[in-house]
């Protein structure tokens, strides 16, 4: 009978590849068992890996466009408490115009005046608001402040106009009839606040573009995204004030004064009523991003689905391997632990 001897130092080698190849599944294992997905998806799936690279990239495109729409989205809802904001402060002047009608005392003109003054402030004010470093009312100007106030220079001009146009009648200003005042504040005033006069480089109020902003949504579907400060709506909200406080401070009779009031509140009517259709026209915009964004989850919902079947592994799968790799190497290094322990002089 003979007998073999095996190296002690050739069994240890032999347990070191083991531990190392042990270890090399037991990392690949325990990312596969923590994230759900293989490990390497080249060497795991083979000619399917440029599906996965391909959905991954159709996800990651939808996240994107998710992510631009919810900056639209907050663009819009800013604008449109903006809007309705504009739109009280002008419900407010409409109630103060007809209380004016039927009273046309000294304290009355002059709570008209302010009130006038004071809703032009805030529909300046609120046209000027800018978001995340965007003038919201400045179209496609997102960079440059939409309006400038110029009310002095317009006011004078008014008043100008009126004193030219009753000499032009034979007439004191005082005595101007409401049929009269009518025709100057339809022919004269407001031609003042047409659009090509509110946008005049010079001497307009506004340097916002009349152009709206539009934004991608989806793959096929583009929205505005934006409205702007040269809407007839905030033509008219400046028409109405600045007439009010120009023309009520003139000494008109009161057959005048009452055109004057009339003429405000049917400015003021038609500036809330445009506040309403630009608030209109972005709230279909925003129910379109909804819809948008609805069916991108959709869409990207199935892609993730396709994603987990094609490279998804079984979490219980790896972590049972990884337990199983955990009592291979401890048994390893206890093997190769009292390999080291053996030594001659343990037998001589």
């Amino acid at each position: 009978m003979k007998s073999s001897f095996i190296s002690s130092s050739a069994i240890q080698n032999a347990m070191r590849l083991t531990i190392r190849q042990a270890q090399n599944q037991m990392t690949k294992a325990t990312m596969e068992a923590t994230t759900g997905v293989y490990a390497d998806i080249g060497v795991s799936l083979g000619g399917n890996a440029a599906r996965s690279v391909d959905f991954s990239r159709e996800v990651d495109r939808i996240a994107s466009i998710k992510s631009s729409n919810s900056l639209v989205n907050a663009r819009m809802e800013s604008s449109q408490l903006g809007l309705s904001k504009m739109k009280d402060v002008g419900d407010g002047l409409v109630s103060k115009l007809t209380a004016l009608q039927g009273s046309h005392d000294p304290g009355s003109i002059t709570v008209a005046i302010q009130s006038a003054t004071s809703a032009l402030s805030t529909m300046m004010d609120t046209a000027n608001t800018m978001v995340n470093g965007e003038y919201l009312f400045s179209g496609i100007n997102t960079d440059v402040q939409p309006l400038t106030d110029k009310t002095t220079a317009t006011s004078a001009a008014i008043v100008t106009q009126l004193n030219t146009y009753a000499t032009g009648l034979g007439k004191a200003v005082s005595d101007l009839t409401g049929a009269e005042m009518s025709t100057f504040i339809t022919t004269t005033v407001e031609p003042m606040f047409s659009e090509t006069a509110w946008t005049d480089p010079t001497t307009g109020w506004s340097q916002a573009s009349s152009q709206n902003m539009t934004s991608r949504i989806s793959n096929s579907e583009v929205i505005e995204s934006s409205t702007n400060a040269n809407s007839e709506g905030m033509r008219y909200f400046a028409l109405a004030s600045v007439m009010t406080s120009a023309l009520l401070g003139q000494n008109l009779s009161s057959d005048a004064m009452s055109t004057v009031s009339k003429q405000a509140i049917s400015y003021t009517t038609k500036a809330t009523s445009g506040l309403v259709t630009q608030a209109s026209q972005l709230g279909l915009s925003q129910e379109r991003v909804k819809k948008s964004n609805d069916a991108l989850d959709a869409q990207s919902n199935i892609i993730k689905n396709k994603l987990v079947d094609l490279q998804g592994v079984d979490p219980y799968e790896a972590s049972t391997l990884v337990k199983t790799l955990e009592t291979q190497l401890e048994t390893a290094y206890t093997i190769v632990s009292k390999i080291q322990q053996l030594s001659l002089v343990n037998y001589l």
